[in-house]
């Protein structure tokens, strides 16, 4: 039997964790099947980053020119898919699919729904045109808006696509709570992260520079993000700011570590990261070159004594290494994983804070160091990983007995 992986997201080490324990335990539950993961037009240097080496898996891209986007989004709105097939690049990965028994979705982030991905729905819809069994694995989905005319007819194909989908897991509670709104029955698992507490080790220019005790702080600069178009990058930077003042006052002496989530990408947290460092004068804060794994980021995080966090994977690292944490919750993914856990009195909502609301933003600054002042505990990643393993195991028993419709 043949598997592809389609929708591998990049430039992110939380996918990249994700990636690599979800292949990691696929290889392992389907030894005798060949499963290659197979890219649209991406970077060669940004698969190579999170390879996985396993004997039966095989990394597959699809080069490309440009504009295939272009191409992709007029099939679906002149209602003549067919169209997409007169670029290239697009053929071939139409051409491609045929020759396999199961498409699987990798895990990633919410490209079907807020973001509207129309790459991420056009190759579903593809193995769904050639009547593939699809299996849609640990992703968030929604919101979906009906604002406009493209996103009306996004909200149409996604609701279509779930619908025909052989399986469907949903790594957050808001996210399958979204899916029982439009008639669709999905798993409730978690984060694919949760597979496997990966060990690696630190570079030792970096144990220099971090030393024995630190805190990790992992910002967001979030005008990248639909949410926050609108608001002035100040008044997200004063916040941070002002938690990093925090963070001093509180960690006298300890420094404070960074860790960018993305990298490659024209969302820079590294630069992003530099700025705020340079904007608060603090010379103990330390900045994690972009180029560090998520299995060393995991590794840094496992030998922290506190992570704040307005990063889903960020989050997520801490629970899975069992270090106390503070959820500055940007959007309901990271809400939903924390209702599955029963971890929200760890979270922060800040989606609405930055909405000219000066009192909701210092309540927010007072309920961190209410948390930090409680002295958080080390949370439990136990219920995590029998979720996700149990999640797992339903999954591949869909497609080991999943019967040809």
């Amino acid at each position: 039997m043949k598997i592809a992986v389609i929708n591998q997201p990049l430039a992110n080490r939380g996918d990249e964790a994700a990636h690599k324990a979800f292949i990691r335990a696929m290889s392992k539950a389907f030894p005798e099947y060949q499963i290659d993961v197979v890219f649209l037009c991406a970077e060669q240097e940004l698969i190579d980053s999170i390879k996985t080496e396993a004997e039966n898996v095989s990394y597959i891209n699809i080069p490309r020119l440009r504009g295939f986007g272009r191409f992709e989004q007029i099939g679906f709105l002149s209602d003549n898919f067919e169209f997409s097939y007169l670029y290239p690049s697009l053929r071939k990965f139409h051409n491609l699919l045929k020759e396999y028994d199961r498409v699987v979705c990798a895990p990633g982030g919410m490209c079907m729904g807020g973001f509207s991905n129309w790459d991420h729905i056009w190759q579903l819809d593809v193995a769904r045109r050639l009547e593939k069994p699809v299996f849609y694995w640990g992703r968030s989905i929604g919101p979906f808006s009906e604002e406009s005319f493209k996103r009306k007819l996004f909200k149409k194909c996604s609701i279509r696509l779930l619908k025909y989908f052989s399986y469907i897991s949903l790594r957050d509670k808001v996210s399958v709570d979204i899916a029982r709104q439009i008639g669709v029955s999905a798993d409730e698992i978690v984060d694919s992260a949760f597979l496997e507490v990966p060990t690696a080790k630190i570079p030792e220019s970096i144990l220099k520079d971090i030393g024995s005790e630190y805190v990790v702080f992992v910002p967001n600069s979030l005008t990248w993000h639909p949410r926050y178009k609108g608001i002035p990058q100040k008044r997200i930077d004063e916040f941070y700011l002002k938690i990093i003042k925090f963070l001093e006052t509180k960690f006298a002496g300890k420094k404070i570590v960074m860790l960018p989530q993305t990298y490659k990408s024209v969302i820079n947290d590294y630069e992003y990261f530099l700025k705020l460092k340079e904007m608060s004068g603090n010379k103990n804060i330390i900045v994690i070159d972009e180029n560090q794994s998520s299995d060393i980021q995991q590794e840094i995080i496992k030998k922290s004594c506190l992570v704040i966090g307005a990063r889903y994977h960020s989050v997520v690292f801490a629970i899975n290494n069992e270090i106390p944490f503070v959820s500055l919750s940007y959007e309901h993914k990271m809400k939903g994983l924390l209702e599955v856990l029963n971890m929200t009195d760890r979270m922060i909502e800040i989606q609405d804070i930055f909405d000219d609301r000066t009192v909701e933003l210092e309540n927010s600054l007072n309920k961190i160091d209410f948390l930090v002042s409680g002295k958080l505990e080390k949370p439990s990643a136990s219920e995590a990983r029998e979720i996700v393993w149990n999640g797992f195991k339903r999954f591949t028993d869909k497609i080991k007995k999943f019967k040809i419709r």
